[in-house]
This record gives C-alpha cells, structure tokens and sequence, in this order.
C-alpha cells in the first residue's frame, strides 16, 4: 500500500515545567532530511530523536519544533549570559567584515537565551514519548493520503489499459489500411497503368516491419502489470514506480513515432497525459 510523504503530526508529554510538545511537518523530497527547531538538545538526545525519525518515516524532508510548556516560574530562570556573548561577537564580526546588520531574534528564540535553575533539561523519555505521540499523527495522516493516491493512481492505470487495448485494436488493421494508401498513391502516379505487385508486396513487408508495435505493446502491458503490484507492497516502491514510469514513456513514445495513423497518435498523447498526471502523484509517495 502507498504511503504518502507529507504529513502533519503534534503530540505531547510530561507534566508542569516538564510538559513538551512536538510538531513534525513532512514533505516530499528524493531523501530523507531532518531540521530540527526550538528546545536546545544535548547532542545524545537529538541523535535519539534522529534515530526514532529514520526508522519512522524512511524519506521525506522533515520539519520538527520541540517546545518546552511556558509557564514556567519567573524565580526559576535564569539569563544565558554565555551564549548571548557569543551570539554577539558573531554577529558584530559579521557587521565588520562584510556590512551587513543580522538580527539576533532571527537566529535565536527566547528559549536559547534563559536556563530553568531547576531543570536545565527535559528528560529524554518524555522529548521521546511526545515525538512518537506526533509520529503516529503524521504515519495516520501519510497513510490516509496514500490510500487515496493509491485509489487514483489505480484508475488511471485501468484508462491506461483500456488505450493500449485501442491501439492493440489499431495495429492490426494498420498495415491492410497502408498498404491501401500505397497501391492508391503508386496507381495514381503511373496513371492507371499495371503496377508490379511482387515490387509491392516487397515494399508493404517492409512497411509493417517499421511499424511494427507488437513488442512495444507486450512490454508496456507488462509495465503496467508489475506498476499494479508494485501498489499493492507494504514497502516503499516511490523509486521503482519513478523507474517504470519513465519506461511506460519510452515504450508510448515509440508507439506513436512507428504507428503514424492519426487515431493512433491520439491516443498516445492521452496516454502521455495520464502518464505525467501519475508521475506527479508517484513523486509524493514513498
């Protein structure tokens, strides 16, 4: 089954001045991608957070906010002198160097500037608890999402069946219908005069043979026999879906460039069309 790759999840855990919430935002990309915002993590409990985001969402670029409850006691905070310094210095280095004035609200929220006397760090089972809780929110919501992606990607392939039975249809009275417009063409430039049909038949064998579509049509079928299978896995398959995808386009391409019979070509570009538009939901898949 499909799943989606964007996602909205918010979850929460811990009590009092130990209360956090999490907000995760997922969106497509080729690989996964995590930045993480808010809460300052000791490096072992953001790896923990990284690790619990790999094993649950594979791919995706992925937007994470930790925020800490608010109401915390005004006796309890205290100024972080050391990093506001350093914040400082970098900023008016910056302003030297190169001329140009930064605001420090944009690279800091007023979290990084204050300690909590009490509790200088969240425990890492409640930043944990709380990111599992939006975690599920956001697999719900890819899975929903997927499952209509899945829905509409299996009707366009049910068009995309029924077109090329059109064009298997076309093929076999293709080569009858040319070799109709050649002996009319060749009669009307030799004015009616006795043409050689043995010189004609060379000629329409070797017509057919160019435009052939037999195996252009017996591999599509077969893409889309494995692209329908390939729907059905409880694995991602966005990668391969891309893959055959862009086959299904080489094989339609060459479709329309052997049949050159307009009904034909007509249908190729409609099936091009119903190409790019499950491309474009492949592309939002896992």
């Amino acid at each position: 089954m499909l799943t989606s790759m964007t996602g909205f999840g918010r979850g929460a855990a811990g009590k009092g001045d130990q209360a956090v919430q999490v907000i995760i935002r997922t969106y497509n990309a080729r690989f996964l991608e995590t930045k993480i915002r808010g809460f300052a993590l000791f490096p072992e409990i953001e790896a923990a957070v990284r690790e619990q985001i790999t094993a649950s969402l594979v791919r995706g670029t992925v937007h994470v906010t930790i925020e800490k409850n608010h109401d915390l006691k005004q006796e309890n905070l205290s100024f972080n002198r050391q990093r506001f310094e350093a914040v400082e210095n970098v900023l008016h280095a910056i302003q030297k160097e190169y001329g140009r004035s930064l605001d420090m609200s944009s690279l800091l929220t007023s979290e990084d500037l204050f300690l909590n006397g009490d509790e200088k760090e969240l425990q890492e089972k409640t930043i944990i608890q709380a990111l599992k809780n939006a975690l599920d929110q956001v697999q719900t919501m890819r899975n929903n999402e997927g499952q209509t992606i899945h829905d509409d990607i299996l009707r366009r392939l049910h068009l995309l069946s029924g077109q090329i039975d059109s064009i298997s249809d076309h093929a076999r009275t293709m080569v009858h219908d040319q070799k109709e417009k050649m002996e009319k063409r060749v009669s009307e430039l030799l004015n009616n005069v006795t043409m050689d049909e043995q010189r004609l038949a060379q000629e329409v064998a070797m017509l057919a043979d160019r435009s052939d579509i037999s195996e252009e049509l017996v591999r599509i079928r077969s893409h889309l026999d494995q692209f329908n299978n390939l729907l059905e896995m409880d694995e991602p398959t966005g990668k391969r879906l891309s893959f055959l995808l862009q086959e299904l386009g080489r094989e339609i391409n060459t479709v329309g460039s052997k049949s050159g019979t307009g009904a034909v070509i007509n249908i190729v570009v409609d099936f091009k069309n119903q190409l790019e538009k499950i491309r474009e939901q492949v592309q939002n898949v896992l």
